[in-house]
């Protein structure tokens, strides 16, 4: 007997050996890192589905999985789901992952079609369910958030990871998803346009600039004849999880076309729709506070200037000539700009996006909206044909012209106050920032009053935030303080420095407005030697 103890020993020894790995005496152990999406844009929904677009850097979510025990995890599988929108699938499977490896996990989500009929914004949340080892399992869920469909965020980097000026428009390379080709009404908008003001034309048979030009020229006549007006829709800094992004509130191109009516982003994607309908390489300028449509033929760039359809209260419309000249000037700024290295100034291109995998979304056919477009239609076959030799009326407020001969003039608008007569007033003084609603100030320019109105802001704070980015997008920048509230107006202080480090140190008041807030700016170069000037005219504020 104790001649066969040693072996009995280490019989049993092997027995236990084996038998640890059965009952995970150094079994092995998961931990996870999961990176997310802080939001989903249901307009890019194609995108987020399909991991070959832009090298996959679009997704719902990213996990790193790792053993970091002392035996093999076996049958290895992720699951997740979006309840009320994608049911339980499995996502990835791993047969086998040693001590210490790592394996990843990525998550592009399938999300169905009619996820484009999303108007809101919503807060969502993501199941997953990694088991292994046959029993084993971890559960693991977080929220997201699914903006409504016209919502845009321009950047998905946390603030910390911010270093430039394309940091804060990262996402512009998914505008391409909103240029719509193939949307039925776009599709009808272009055949109505092509017969009854381009009289049939293709410009893209002939692969010829000229044709390509007139193509352009006749997408902007065509507007100038219905009176399509220049407007601006909602845009305020968000906070999206750990992102803040400006999130804007964009109309497809097919309420653009039926609406009648456009930002300078929304006419810009309008007619890349269109010039791609009819077989045109369509562009997007991208300028600091701007963006302007053109097209590429033959390796050469043109541009016009959507936004000279204008409107009331706009300072009159310019020509469809008179348009294409004002865009080729700003594309001549713009690709200077561009070659210098300047990183404001950027062309989307929608053919090589969509090269890329960056594909529009698909929307139906609407009744509705071909009414809508058949309305407009008529506008195109009774409205005259430009003559350019013609002049359109001006806005008589425009220049440096004072209202009357008094000692003061009353600006009744988003806000009502008294200024000195003799300063000039211009209302809306740029197409690219239609929050600006007017400017005044005296000829030297020393001292200047901005009247804004900011759709969709919460509170005033959120309104004046969003001014910030935009004079950062121009390359100012602005600091500020919040000095007093009383009867429902916030009073500010604050310092706006201008591309050449000129310090504008200006009072502000805002007040909350139907639709968002209202406010005025007065400040000067010369701020001590005029305080007390601007403090009287802020008394005057109501």
């Amino acid at each position: 007997m104790k001649k066969n103890l040693p072996a009995l020993i280490c019989l049993t020894i092997g027995i236990l050996l084996v038998a640890s790995h059965f009952l995970h005496f150094g079994k092995g152990s998961l931990s996870l890192s999961i990176k997310k999406a802080d939001y989903i844009m249901p307009s890019a929904y194609k995108v987020y589905a399909n991991p070959e677009t832009l090298s996959g850097e679009y997704y719902l979510f990213k996990m790193l999985i790792k053993n970091d025990g002392k035996s093999p995890l076996h049958d290895v599988k992720v699951s997740y789901r979006i309840p009320n929108y994608i049911d339980w699938i499995d996502l990835e499977k791993f047969p086998k992952i040693y001590p210490g490896q790592n394996v990843v996990a990525r998550c592009y989500p399938q999300f169905k079609d009619d996820i484009v009929n999303k108007m809101t914004q919503s807060q969502e949340k993501v199941e997953i369910k990694i088991t292994y080892n046959g029993d084993q399992s971890i559960n693991e869920e977080y929220s997201f958030k699914v903006l409504g469909r016209n919502q845009f965020a321009y950047t998905d980097l946390p603030v910390e990871e911010i270093a430039s000026y394309p940091d804060l428009f990262r996402n512009s390379q998914l505008l391409g998803c909103l240029v719509t080709p193939q949307d039925p009404i776009i599709k009808y908008y272009t055949q109505q346009m092509q017969e009854k003001v381009m009289k049939g034309e293709a410009a893209s048979v002939s692969n010829k600039s000229e044709d390509a030009v007139k193509f352009l020229l006749g997408v902007y006549e065509s507007t100038y004849l219905s009176h399509m007006v220049y407007s601006g829709t909602e845009g305020i800094p968000q906070k999206l999880g750990d992102i803040n992004s400006m999130v804007q509130s964009i109309r497809l191109p097919r309420e653009v076309a039926t609406g009648n009516t456009g930002l300078c982003i929304e006419l810009s994607l309008m007619y890349a729709s269109i010039l791609k309908s009819a077989g045109l390489h369509p562009v997007i300028f991208m300028v600091p506070g701007h963006a302007y449509p053109g097209i590429l033929v033959n390796g050469e760039y043109y541009a016009i200037e959507a936004t000279g359809i204008g409107g009331e209260g706009l300072g009159g419309r310019l020509s469809p000539k008179d348009a294409l000249q004002a865009g080729m000037k700003e594309l001549k700024e713009c690709l200077q700009n561009m070659q210098a290295g300047d990183a404001r100034y950027s062309v989307i291109d929608i053919a090589e996006l969509e090269a890329k995998g960056v594909v529009p979304m698909e929307l139906k056919d609407d009744d509705f909206l071909r009414k809508k477009v058949d309305e407009i239609a008529l506008r195109f076959s009774a409205g005259r044909k430009y003559d350019p030799n013609q002049k359109d009326k001006q806005n008589p407020k425009d220049g440096n012209n004072s209202e009357d001969d008094g000692t003061t003039n009353t600006y009744t608008g988003a806000v009502t106050f008294n200024y000195p007569a003799g300063w000039g007033r211009y209302d809306h003084p740029m197409r690219q920032k239609p929050h600006l609603i007017s400017v005044i100030g005296p000829k030297d320019g020393s001292i200047e009053i901005d009247v804004v109105s900011i759709t969709g802001s919460q509170n005033s704070n959120q309104a004046i935030e969003y001014i910030k980015q935009q004079l950062q997008t121009s390359g100012m920048r602005m600091q500020y303080k919040l000095v007093n509230s009383n009867n429902g107006y916030d009073y500010y202080r604050g310092t706006t420095t201008t591309t050449n480090n000129v310090n504008f140190k200006w009072i502000g008041v805002f007040r909350t407005s139907e639709n968002g807030h209202d406010g005025v700016f007065i400040g000067s170069t010369r701020f001590s030697q005029t305080e007390d000037l601007l403090n009287s005219i802020l008394a005057t504020v109501r």
